[in-house]
């Protein structure tokens, strides 16, 4: 048992410099004299785009090349290595999609074996130009007592610009939401545009970007009318004539929150009356009534309001004629 430790041994460790030189040699003659060999690597597809087409078509987002080369240099390949194929849109045609192997970086000692990728035709659409309107989305209800009149947007429309198709079928841009809900007063907001579909870009803007435009939301309040029986007053010297009204019909048109505010003032329309004396189209004489908006009324809701008629005038029927008593004026 001995005897066989110290053969293993010396066969071991006898000559050890000699022979781990002669393994280093041996070792390095495999790998630089090993078969050669092939690999695929998956590299991006870049795509430079053609500002004169939209594509139609979705492109393969990678590329499978087929590289030869020794084991060596093969084996300290990555993908990275091979950067990217390209594809130049500008000076594709319609068709089958072709790429072109001299777009791929080519690292010194591998020689190209072939390219897979996704077979797909190329289908384009000319680029176009053109002015669209804009559409303002206005949400919610404003108060009760006002009405939305109108909106306004500026501009008025904005250039939008990609496939014939796509721009073609715009009706309209939408902007982003104005809320009115509850508004008593115009509401103006600058807002922006909508994004567009796939293959159509806002003009004058950074690509991704979108613009912005102002909205002037018009709302006024409704208009409606109050209808009051006026009670004829008259001075404490004078008596009413026969056949003069206790009452007069007066209409006030305004605001609904003007005519609202005057809802809570007593007598809020007045009255003056005036006797005329007969004349040829009135002979028993004529009530001349002036209407009016009381004093409690304030001067500034005043001016947001008119009363209707201003004046009226009454013609006065004659007094009955009193019958004579039965005989009387008869002689005895």
């Amino acid at each position: 048992m001995t005897r066989a430790l110290r053969w293993l041994y010396g066969a071991l460790f006898n000559h050890l410099l000699t022979k781990l030189t002669a393994l280093v040699l041996a070792s390095g003659f495999f790998i630089f004299t090993r078969d050669d060999v092939t690999r695929r690597f998956t590299i991006p597809l870049k795509v430079n785009t053609d500002p004169r087409r939209v594509l139609l078509t979705k492109l393969p987002e990678t590329v499978t090349v087929e590289l030869h080369g020794s084991w060596a240099r093969m084996n300290r390949l990555s993908n990275h290595d091979l950067g990217s194929a390209q594809l130049d849109l500008a000076g594709a045609r319609p068709g089958p999609l072709e790429l072109d192997p001299a777009t791929i970086v080519m690292p010194p000692g591998v020689i190209f074996r072939g390219m897979d990728y996704e077979k797909v035709d190329l289908r384009f659409d000319p680029v176009i130009e053109r002015a669209v309107l804009i559409s303002a989305a206005v949400r919610g209800l404003v108060h009760p007592d006002y009405e939305h009149t109108g909106t306004r947007v500026d501009p008025p429309r904005w250039r939008v610009h990609g496939g014939s198709k796509i721009v073609g079928e715009l009706a309209n841009l939408n902007t982003d939401p104005i809320d009115v809900s509850g508004a008593t007063a115009d509401v103006e907001m600058v807002v922006g545009l909508g994004q567009l579909r796939e293959g159509a870009e806002y003009t004058g803007v950074a690509p991704g970007e979108v613009p912005k435009v102002t909205v002037s939301v018009a709302i006024r309040p409704k208009l409606s009318e109050r209808r009051y029986e006026v009670p004829l007053t008259w001075p404490v010297d004078q008596e009413g004539p026969y056949g003069a009204p206790l009452k007069v019909a007066a209409v006030v048109r305004g605001p609904v929150p003007s005519l609202r505010q005057i809802d809570a003032i007593p007598s809020a329309v007045v009255a003056t009356v005036q006797l005329q004396k007969p004349q040829e189209d009135a002979p028993a004489g004529a009530v001349l009534v002036d209407l009016g908006l009381s004093e409690a009324v304030p001067p500034a809701l005043r001016a947001n309001l008119t009363l209707e008629p201003p004046q009226e005038r009454i013609i006065l029927p004659p007094p009955p004629v009193e019958k004579p008593l039965d005989g009387a004026g008869r002689g005895h």
